[in-house]
């Protein structure tokens, strides 16, 4: 049997042999060529470009060419800037097309449901609208170099732990509302060449089967017409995938589930329509003509890293600043912390960059001419050291100003793994009193890429939170120090004061295979917001070393609609959007940048709806007595609620209101707005109304119809294909040894030790895949009959 496939250059024949090779990869990083239709050559690379010139046939962590390592996700996103991001995106595209690199897997816009989520770094927000933003921006801008967007992952990826078969469950509210909103955004404005779908199940399916979530919202309610391809291993049932929407399995399995897809095309289980489309559109990527890189590499990375600085500059957020920065010239300091020496620039796992140059925080006061003494104070691995701890207070006492770097270890961020707590490791903070105790003009220096708790932070004169800020994040430091530049950073997550403030913070990682999201939309500001619960800096919040006020405002007090048509008993509006307008003035010394942010939100709060969302933003920069009006369009959506009988967003009709100011906590002015259309409000149980405390499951699955299963028994009989090393090894000493040699090989083609962080990553890696996701990344090595054995011995 043939199918038949359209392409841009006329119709290609394919036997369904071909067509089913073609939708699964060649090897780790490309996809098959068959006859005129080239492969498509992928890299990593949400925050700069991870391009494994040899080796690829494994993930291969450290072996990657050079490439500029920007900001992570978590960092750049404090910039509030779509123009920076775009910047971003071109020069990574840019980077990709020197090595002739076709798609770019990136960017990751899963929402932070959870400050302990291990790779929140690698993700912008708790904000689906500034997620969304920013993630468009980067894609047009990659785009723009002729190198196609892999946005990822697709969808209701919030946790690292049993990432790989974790069944997500959300209600339809905050699964459109929260969840698939940033996605929404940038698949319709930015329409990236290929969505990643992610490793989990939502609500009992996995994402590479979920028919509703890729056929139904994301090709036809959104009308994404690119391909979709399986995060490296997350394939489930290749039949049911291709049925669903999936187009490519990646990376390489060596082709195991082939024989079990042409079954499936024999009996009709498999639609031929399924497979040509997958076959259409993966050969639509492969035929893209990809400009061809001319210029000098060496010189891209030159001017690559300056943007990685000035994006640095421009995300580093002032959390306090008690009149000691900027520091003047000429000043001495003694610098304090080793990760002032030793600067984390990201975070591991497999968007590790290998970078062409590292400025640490050190390197780069020193370059800059600044005069320093230098104590380390503390132990990266965590040990408390008493030497290192005197030899810090002595050199506290040396100079007026002490900078003290302090922040999260290798270890603790890391695809794979979630953190345990949200605490700093005790011997830092353990260090802060006793240099207090000699020095009171102490500057904390933040490095780090997800939240963290600062109890030091009344203490200290100030704070600046550098995030995990590329290979010049040293460089930025000191320009941000001493008053170069301005901070301008604003904070694209609440952090708390205490992990117990987070309304996830009872379930999450206590059952997750499967996992409720009982908090429902309550996630970040959302939920501290509405609940009143005091948060250490809020979402949206950065300090600078100048001075603005707004003024002037003008909002509108009734927004009207078009038209209004009607569907069944349901009043459908098509409204205009809100504009509003403020006048920004720089009222202090220095050139700055504030964000004007707007807000909207329902005045009838006894339903299942935040007090305030985003709803529109704006970084503006001024110089000293300038001042800039300033217009902000506040789309409909902004007003639309999801309506999950209609499968649709509908206007709530009502009263609104409208917050302007420069964080969800500094609000300027709050204006009424009335939405003429038909009222629409989505009842809820009491906590949902007024979220006080740690929601129930009780709660949830009156809210949801979702209950949480229990978790899996780990006994004899009861394993299977998608169990994992870690779970069947007490069992089998054979899965033991096989596990230990995959393990052993992978750090030796990696050259790293077990006990560096991409060391332990490998390992975390291999111990909790299930043994068919093993089989799925290892090319062909472990065939499907191995694994059915494994499970056998493990079960017997």
């Amino acid at each position: 049997m043939t199918i038949t496939i359209k392409r841009a250059t006329g119709k290609t024949t394919l036997t369904d042999e071909e067509a089913i090779k073609l939708t699964s990869g060649r090897d780790f990083w490309a996809t098959e060529a068959l006859g005129d239709i080239p492969n498509i050559r992928m890299s990593d690379g949400p925050h700069g470009l991870r391009y494994q010139a040899t080796a690829a046939d494994h993930l291969g962590i450290n072996e990657a060419v050079a490439a500029t390592a920007f900001p992570t996700a978590s960092a750049s996103a404090s910039s509030w800037d779509p123009d920076l991001l775009a910047k971003m995106g071109t020069a990574i595209g840019e980077e990709a097309r020197s090595m002739n690199v076709d798609v770019v897997l990136g960017p990751g816009i899963n929402i932070k449901r959870n400050p302990l989520g291990g790779r929140s770094f690698e993700y912008f927000s708790e904000d689906p609208l500034l997620a969304g933003t920013l993630a468009s921006a980067w894609i047009r801008g990659l785009q723009s170099t002729g190198t196609g967007a892999s946005l990822k992952h697709f969808a209701g990826n919030s946790q690292e732990t049993a990432r790989l078969r974790s069944d997500s469950l959300i209600d339809a509210t905050a699964l459109h509302e929260l969840y698939l909103e940033a996605f929404r955004l940038a698949v319709t404005t930015a329409q990236p060449e290929t969505v990643m779908i992610a490793y989990n199940l939502v609500n009992g399916v996995y994402m590479s089967d979920h028919d509703y979530l890729l056929g139904e919202v994301l090709r036809k309610q959104w009308g994404f017409d690119g391909m979709i391809v399986s995060d490296w291993g997350a394939l489930n049932d290749k039949a049911a995938s291709l049925i669903a929407g999936t187009d490519l399995e990646m990376p390489s399995s060596g082709h195991i589930f082939d024989k079990q897809a042409a079954r499936a095309l024999k009996q009709g289980r498999l639609p031929e329509a399924s497979l040509t489309r997958a076959a259409e559109k993966i050969a639509a990527v492969a035929d893209q003509q990809r400009p061809i890189f001319t210029g000098n590499r060496e010189t891209l990375l030159a001017e690559n890293a300056d943007l990685a600085q000035q994006i640095e500059e421009q995300s580093a957020v002032l959390l306090k600043n008690d009149g000691v920065l900027p520091l003047g010239d000429g000043t001495r300091v003694t610098v304090i912390g080793a990760l002032a020496e030793e600067t984390r620039i990201q975070g591991a796992g497999s968007s590790h960059i290998t970078t062409p140059e590292t400025r640490s925080i050190l390197q780069g006061l020193t370059a800059a001419g600044h005069a320093v003494d230098f104590a380390p104070g503390y132990q990266l691995d965590g040990a408390a050291n008493a030497e290192l701890v005197r030899e810090a207070v002595a050199a506290a006492g040396k100079n007026d100003t002490v900078i003290l770097t302090l922040g999260l270890p290798a270890t603790a961020e890391a695809e794979g793994n979630d953190r345990s707590d949200m605490a700093l490791p005790a011997n830092q903070l353990a260090l802060v009193d006793q240099l207090l105790a000699v020095n009171s003009n102490v500057v904390v220096l933040l490095v780090a890429g997800s939240a963290i708790e600062l109890p030091f932070a009344s203490k200290v004169r100030a704070i600046l939170h550098l995030f995990l800020g590329g290979e010049r994040v040293g460089a930025a430091a000191a320009r941000l120090l001493f008053g170069a530049v301005s901070p301008s950073g604003k904070l694209a997550e609440t952090l708390p004061l205490r992990y117990t403030d987070v309304p996830s913070s009872d379930l999450y990682g206590r059952q997750p295979l499967s996992v409720p999201y009982a908090e429902s939309l309550y996630v970040g500001y959302r939920y501290y917001d509405k609940a009143n619960v005091p948060v250490a800096f809020p979402f949206g919040f950065g300090l600078s070393y100048t001075t603005f006020t707004l003024s002037e405002i003008e909002a509108p007090t009734v927004l009207t609609a078009d038209s209004v048509t009607v569907s069944g008993s349901v009043s459908v509006s098509v409204a205009v959007d809100a504009t509003v307008a403020v006048t920004m003035s720089n009222t202090g010394s220095v050139r700055g940048a504030e964000v004007v942010q707007v807000y909207v939100g329902q005045v009838d709060q006894a339903q299942l709806a935040p007090e305030k969302t985003l709803a529109a933003f704006a970084k503006v920069w001024l110089d000293p007595g300038e001042s800039r009006r300033v217009t902000l369009t506040v789309p409909k959506h902004a007003f639309e609620r999801w309506n999950e009988p209609e499968q649709a967003f509908t206007l709530a009709g009502g009263d609104w209101q409208l917050f302007v100011g420069t964080s969800s906590r500094d609000i300027v002015t709050t204006r009424p707005l009335h939405v003429e259309a038909p009222t629409f409000r989505i009842d809820a149980p009491k906590w949902y109304q007024q979220p006080v405390g740690i929601p129930t499951l009780a709660a949830f699955t009156e809210l949801s119809g979702l209950t949480p299963a229990d978790p899996p028994s780990l006994t004899k009989g009861t394993f299977t294909p998608l169990s994992t090393p870690r779970e069947m090894a007490p069992k089998s000493w054979l899965v033991t040894k096989l596990s230990n040699v995959i393990i052993g090989s992978m750090q030796n083609n990696d050259h790293v030790t077990p006990e560096s962080p991409e060391g332990r990553f490998l390992a975390t890696i291999v111990w909790d895949t299930p043994l068919i996701r093993l089989a799925q990344q290892s090319g062909g090595s472990l065939k499907l009959w191995m694994v059915r054995a494994l499970v056998w011995f493990a079960n017997h």
